[in-house]
């Protein structure tokens, strides 16, 4: 596909289509758009597969009609309500106006629309990034991503990673190795940083557009002019490796790539099934909706996710509170989110086969932990619902800290406790007049007496720990009671773990 430059410097999105005719096997109709006879392209899908977010290309509103444009690009949702998808709605102002606002990406819980805007008063070049936090069912006034993100060239087709605070895009600015190319911004204290060129492999000396990384954060799906490819525009895939390199790109291949221009591609977290706007045979005519199933080989990994209110235990009031999901592997930060401020709802991914400490937490209210651990045969149609009730600090009060891990029969501490011990240390450091008692507990396996003395030296263990890290002795005692009180069964293995 050939870009002209006014094309690319004054519309956020209308060169992102799939025109391949030869491909409806793999094609079947998605979702019936309000207006037939207009564009409908760009899909945007939350994790859990309940929220789209859609370009849509119709006439202008009357009264704003000129000769040189009579089109603008506006944002339309759906909801799936009972496995079907709704009539779509305008999701108004304050994000659409009446200019071109498209490209977007939605954050996978639902929380933020990241979307291109052009020839804006406030912007920093011919498009620019915005960015609108949802409260409710209200989108916040839209906010450019300043400085760091925008230049005075073109930033368009934005796709957020997992861990909310991983940007990528597609920008012409200086600096790249090619026209176009994909580049990376992360948020650090709160505050987007200066953005870096994604380099090789995945950018060439030519386009490279149409980022979108998938919800296990590790799978890059893009198009490109330049890669060995079968048309003008092909689909790729590249996955990172462990050593934290990106893989040589993989063309997709027919039937998803064809001899016509293929640009876009959406995946959703399960993996299983892509989605892409089309005007091939099967639609309604223009460019419209299509989702097909991604070939085995294709598919990245697999990623659940967790849903649910989180509320006061004794008000029952609705709660913004922070959420970390944390491979205690590796002590690394998977995703970080906030519930709705009005809600109290969240949503949260989940990738498979790791063991993960979740972390919910609120000034002024002891924090949430929860283990969490999903396997590979775990099916995403089965999400984990869960309400989290917060506690506000008082007497008395207790958390269980469900990330503590020691050996059989054992007091030192494993590596895998880190993430939740470091979290104790940041919230004793925050509530600097809180004086604890760490209470250790042991299950029915062995002696009274052993059971006694060992509950008492994981206890210290803890204590200890926190000493180390700079919480003052003063401020906390501990305490053994072996197997007097169980807060699970014993009569399971899991119960007694």
């Amino acid at each position: 596909m050939k870009i002209k430059n006014d094309f690319v410097t004054n519309s956020s999105s209308s060169s992102f289509i799939i025109t391949g005719k030869n491909t409806k096997e793999i094609a079947k109709q998605m979702i019936e758009i309000v207006f037939k006879e207009n564009d409908e392209y760009f899909p945007a899908l939350t994790a859990d597969e309940q929220t789209l977010v859609i370009t849509v290309r119709r006439p202008k509103d009357e009264y704003t009609i000129n000769q040189n444009n009579l089109f603008e690009e506006d944002f339309y949702k759906s909801k799936r309500i009972n496995g079907y998808w709704s009539k779509v709605q305008l999701l108004g102002p304050p994000i659409n106006t009446h200019g071109n606002e498209g490209a977007q990406c939605i954050s996978p819980d639902g929380k933020f629309l990241i979307y291109t805007a052009c020839n804006r008063q406030d912007g920093y070049g011919s498009c620019d990034l915005y960015i609108s936090e949802r409260e409710g069912d209200k989108w916040g006034q839209p906010v450019n991503m300043g400085p760091n993100v925008n230049t005075n060239k073109w930033e368009s087709q934005p796709t957020i990673a997992p861990d909310g605070k991983t940007l990528y895009f597609a920008s012409n600015r200086p600096g790249g190795k090619g026209n176009i190319d994909i580049w990376v911004c992360v948020k650090e204290n709160n505050e987007w940083s200066k953005v870096y060129n994604l380099g090789e492999p995945i950018n060439t000396p030519g386009n490279e557009m149409s980022p979108f990384i998938h919800t296990d954060g590790k799978t890059l799906y893009f198009s490109s002019d330049y890669h060995i490819g079968m048309g003008g525009m092909d689909l790729f895939m590249s996955r990172l490796a462990n050593d934290g390199k990106w893989e040589n790109p993989v063309n997709l291949g027919y039937p998803i790539n064809t001899y016509e221009d293929e640009v876009s591609l959406v995946v959703n977290a399960n993996g299983n099934m892509g989605y892409i706007s089309s005007n091939r045979f099967g639609g309604f005519g223009k460019l419209d909706l299509f989702t097909f199933e991604m070939p085995e080989h294709l598919r990245p990994e697999k990623v659940n996710y967790m849903k649910g209110i989180v509320y006061d235990s004794k008000t029952k009031q609705k709660l913004k509170a922070r959420f970390q999901i944390i491979d205690i592997e590796n002590n690394n930060i998977v995703v970080e989110s906030y519930s709705d401020s009005i809600s109290g709802e969240f949503l949260v991914c989940i990738p498979t086969n790791k063991n993960y400490a979740l972390n919910v937490s609120k000034d002024k209210y002891l924090f949430y932990s929860e283990n969490i651990t999903v396997t590979g045969l775990h099916k995403h149609s089965e999400p984990f619902i869960k309400d989290i009730p917060l506690k506000a600090i008082q007497k008395n009060q207790n958390i269980i800290l469900k990330n503590i891990f020691f050996d059989t029969d054992k007091y030192d501490l494993k590596p895998e406790s880190n993430a939740e011990l470091q979290h104790l240390v940041l919230f004793m450091k925050q509530n600097p007049h809180l004086k604890v008692e760490i209470s250790g507990h042991t299950d029915n396996i062995g002696s009274d007496e052993h059971n006694q003395i060992l509950s008492e030296k994981r206890a210290k263990a803890v204590y200890d720990f926190l000493i180390l890290n700079g919480i003052d002795k003063n401020r906390m005692t501990y305490k053994g009671y072996g197997e007097t009180k169980p807060i699970d069964t014993n009569d399971t293995e899991e119960g007694r773990a």
